[in-house]
């Protein structure tokens, strides 16, 4: 009964220990910021606290003659001084950030303070953490004298609890009751872990009898002085330690390939890796239960796991139910992961306990050999996870990191290896045939060959070219290259295997409108702040006008920053630009600790559901924002309202709202939408102050090919103000750093968004809202904002097919053509867009001739309403599979001539050949145009033989 009450307080303190270490990591991501160094020195520091614990244990706990009271009082000290570091650590991230202001520049100081702080928060609840199970164990041990069972059942039942945590605390916990509440729910299961610690010692007989006495030692341990042996097995379970850490950041990286990182999904992965540990702590402790000499199979489990980490990769595959990318399908990621990382970490957390019985017979007392076994395995774990991530993956990559770590493996086999017998006879061979099958058969070339491949399938089918591939320190960078007529068209990012950022023309008009929209705003503005690199669209808005003085630029990856220039074939890339300064930092942690103040600062940091990523769409972060904006400054921030549930973007847009009075909602493509608030600022701006860069020669082309073709258009992507954005999201709480779980961990089932935001953006009522605003009457120059009126439309028919694409695209080229000057969105509506035409043009003047240049004149032309000169070029695609687009858009151009009996039989011409459903719809639609106009408008359109039809398919 005592043992099993044991477990049951180990599993409660290892849900507590894990739900505190996750907090821990995410209130020090608040106030030492984020990046890789930052995490990995607040790493180094728990990891210290959990050395001096085992420490402490090793010099101090098998002379306790009441181990379980003070487990009790460990546990309450553990509780008490964890939920300290949770609530008060935050609240001095001001003054931490005042403090780092001093050493920006330096980044070994900041380094350096950064491990200070987090060693000196976490030392004391780190050394408690290190110093329970040790405790616990040396309680158990008076018990029962199978020292591998007492440690397996007890370390298998504390790693089980950790599991438990990582899960509720990202599924329920911390959604639910927020992070302070998430850390009380953690206290009191140390609390409750204490209780039971206290009731056991005071009210079983047996234990009360054991902790008032000397604890036997195994046959033969008594004495014995700590010799080679003892120091091999030490060996062995750092470099354990190591080799499983390691595993953890190689394996999260690659499975990253094929799962986005949010929150859960890194919990998910987590709480895999402790289910194996677990599961091969006990089935260890039951192994050895019965043979209590088990101990010596350990250099054969060794084996077995560097087999495994070798074969989990030969054999993986990231397809489930035919389906690469499995975001949003959790059963299909939990595939995945149980796939790679369980049969190792099963194995691991066996040789784990295995390795602990064999250094009990080395060690006077249980508590020395289970301080001394945790010492090591922890020491060789910090060890681990710092070289793989800072060394491994960046110079050989995470398929030669997995290989390293099967030799490590091998290494572990040598170590423990007994001193003679049949055994090491077996045991050696097996272990040199590791390494010499390892070398031989390991799948070397996978990633290249295989896995990128896969990762990158669903964009080559496009015509995308894989430029480079970077395992860096904190992703694995991706670029690839679209062509048109084999000249660079447009660039993606892709981060660990998902597209973060693309210089599509869609992309490129919502990541420029963050700073035309601004400076427009903002025509005054000097000095400029970027976070978040991206693919460099907004720096280069940024740097292409020539009014600002200085562009910081602030980006976590020095390796995207590093490879920004592949986006600019044969152009100066942004940060060339002399007046750009570049920042290798957490945009927050950057902004809590400059001095500096700006007159713009905008953002487009990775998706809001990403791990960590909350902390940059947070009521205290917007806050930041606006502390740091000039009088009269601007901010402005993207909102991917398409990869959001409604309730989710309403606590981003309140957040906002709270910090900046007069926010504003506007759409810049789509569903790509943007926030936009300042600090103050007043109108109205002058008309001319107002629409000068529209008549800049770089940036006046370039707002017209994003079809912002003038100040006007600007307008008309206004979607709501203050007021609006009040009444949308009342009743919903603002998404903050206490409340991170308000982001959901489930995707939109609607992979283009909620429908509730179409509604949002019908056009007739946003012109109505635009009209009625106060904040763009006191701000928008007056003639400018009543002109304005006609462009809604346009911009309704722009966000149509840049979202739903359910609209018409002949209609709306029709009404796009007879009812506005616009030339751009008359492009977007025949297929082609301004990049095509800067490549087709030049080719076309140059001799070439075939169908696809003969349509891109041809809508060239069409856009500037030569209808004559567009007829002829559509004429000539006489044959082949653009034939049918053609010949509609030439019906149009006759119909538009006023030559409707050229335009029906250019339409017939095409019927009964193959065309996809648009096709066909427009091409009926324009048929009943035509003879609408011929007869009268009661004529039925779909009568009178003419209208085009859609053979079956």
């Amino acid at each position: 009964m005592a043992a099993i009450v044991c477990c049951a307080i180990s599993f409660a303190s290892g849900l507590a220990g894990l739900l505190f270490e996750t907090l821990w990591f995410r209130v020090a991501g608040l106030a030492l910021g984020s990046g890789v160094w930052a995490s990995s020195l607040v790493l180094g520091a728990f990891m210290a606290g959990l050395t001096v614990g085992n420490l402490a244990a090793v010099r101090w706990g098998d002379r306790l003659q009441r181990p379980l009271r003070l487990y009790a009082a460990v546990e309450l000290a553990v509780g008490a001084t964890a939920l300290a570091v949770v609530s008060f650590l935050p609240p001095l991230t001001p003054a931490l950030g005042r403090a780092f202001s001093h050493t920006l520049g330096h980044g070994w100081l900041v380094n350096a303070l950064r491990l200070g702080v987090a060693f000196a928060f976490m030392i004391v609840p780190a050394a408690g953490m290190g110093l329970t199970t040790p405790l616990l164990t040396r309680a158990l041990s008076g018990r029962d004298d199978n020292f591998g069972r007492v440690l397996g059942r007890l370390y298998g039942w504390n790693t089980g609890g950790a599991m438990v945590g990582a899960l509720c605390g990202e599924l329920w916990l911390i959604p639910w009751l927020g992070r302070r509440g998430a850390a009380l729910v953690a206290g009191t299961l140390n609390g409750v872990a204490a209780a039971g610690a206290w009731a056991v010692a005071r009210g079983v007989v047996e234990i009360a009898a054991i902790t008032g006495q000397a604890l036997p030692s195994p046959a033969g341990a008594v004495g014995r002085p700590v010799g080679l042996r003892a120091w091999r097995l030490l060996g062995a379970a750092a470099l354990a330690g190591a080799a499983l850490l390691g595993l953890e950041v190689v394996w999260f990286r690659f499975l990253q390939l094929f799962v986005f990182g949010t929150s859960f999904i890194f919990a998910a992965m987590l709480s895999v890796i402790l289910l194996g540990i677990a599961l091969g702590a006990v089935l260890a402790a039951r192994w050895l239960g019965r043979d209590r000499h088990a101990h010596r199979f350990a250099p054969f489990v060794a084996v077995a796991a560097g087999v495994s980490v070798a074969l989990t990769y030969a054999l993986f595959d990231p397809r489930v139910d035919g389906v690469v990318f499995t975001t949003g399908n959790y059963l299909g990621a939990a595939k995945l992961f149980l796939r790679l990382m369980l049969p190792t970490t099963v194995l691991s957390g066996a040789l784990f306990t295995l390795l602990g019985s064999a250094e009990r017979l080395a060690c006077a007392g249980a508590s020395e050999a289970t301080g001394k076994l945790a010492l090591a395995n922890t020491s060789g774990a910090t060890v681990g996870a710092l070289l793989s991530g800072f060394v491994l993956i960046p110079r050989l990559g995470i398929e030669k990191t997995l290989f390293a770590s099967v030799l490590g493996y091998g290494v572990i086999a040598l170590l423990v290896m007994g001193p003679g017998g049949r055994y090491r006879r077996l045991v050696q061979p097996a272990a040199v045939a590791l390494f010499a099958i390892g070398a031989a058969f390991y799948p070397f070339g996978s990633m290249k060959g295989r896995f990128i491949p896969l990762v990158v399938e669903r964009y080559q089918k496009g015509g995308a070219r894989v430029l480079t591939v970077k395992e860096g320190l904190t992703e694995t960078v991706i670029y690839l290259r679209n062509s048109f007529r084999d000249r660079p068209l447009y660039h993606r990012l892709m981060t660990n295997g998902h597209s973060m950022s693309a210089s599509t023309y869609r992309g490129r008009r919502y990541m420029k409108l963050y700073a035309y929209w601004a400076l427009a705003v903002n025509p005054k503005a000097r000095h400029a702040l970027l976070i978040s690199y991206g693919i460099g669209t907004t720096a280069k808005a940024l740097v292409d006008t020539r009014q600002l003085e200085s562009i910081d630029v602030v980006d976590i990856s020095r390796d995207i920053l590093a490879l920004g220039g592949l986006a600019f074939p044969g152009a100066e890339p942004p940060l060339a630009d002399p007046r750009v300064r570049v920042h290798v930092e957490d945009g927050r942690f950057f902004l809590q600790t400059t001095d500096e103040t700006f007159d713009l600062i905008t953002a487009e940091p990775p998706p809001p559901r990403g791990a960590g990523i909350t902390n940059l769409y947070s009521l205290e972060y917007f806050r930041l924002v606006h502390d740091r904006l000039r009088e009269g400054g601007v901010v402005t921030y993207w909102l991917p309202v398409n990869q959001l549930w409604p309730s989710e973007a309403k606590a981003i847009m309140r957040g906002f709202c709270a910090a900046f009075p007069d926010c504003s909602l506007w759409s810049g493509a789509g569903l790509q939408w943007m926030l936009a608030g300042t600090r103050g600022a007043r109108g109205p701006i002058a008309e001319g102050a107002f629409s000068a860069q529209w008549h800049d020669p770089i940036v006046g082309p370039e707002l017209i090919s994003l079809g912002l073709e003038t100040p006007e258009s600007l307008g008309a992507t206004f979607l709501a103000d203050a007021a609006t954005l009040d009444a949308w999201t009342e009743g919903v709480a603002p998404l903050d750093d206490d409340h991170p779980g308000r982001m959901r961990v489930d995707y939109p089932t609607d992979p283009i968004g909620d429908p509730s935001y179409r509604d949002w953006m019908q056009p007739d009522g946003i012109r109505q809202r635009f009209e009625a605003s106060p904040w763009i009457r006191d701000l928008w120059p007056e003639a400018l904002r009543l002109r304005t009126a006609e462009y809604f439309a346009p911009q309704a028919t722009f966000d149509e097919l840049a979202t739903w694409g359910r609209l018409d695209p002949v209609e709306s080229l029709h009404d796009a053509l007879t009812g506005t000057s616009l030339r751009t969105l008359p492009l977007l509506l025949m297929g082609t867009e301004p990049d095509m035409q800067r490549i087709a043009l030049p080719l076309y003047e140059a001799g070439q001739r075939d169908a696809e240049l003969e349509l891109e004149v041809g809508a060239r032309a069409m856009s500037e309403r030569d209808y004559e000169r567009a007829a002829v070029h559509f004429a000539a695609v006489s044959s082949g599979p653009r034939q049918v687009r053609a010949q509609i858009l030439r019906g149009l151009a006759l119909h538009l001539l006023g030559r409707d009996t050229e335009a029906r039989q250019a339409l017939r011409s095409v019927a009964g050949l193959p065309m996809s459903p648009v096709e066909a719809k427009g091409g009926r639609w324009l048929m009943g145009l035509v003879e609408r106009e011929r007869h009268g408008p009661a004529h039925d359109a779909g009568q009178g033989g003419g209208a085009v039809q859609s053979p079956p398919r």
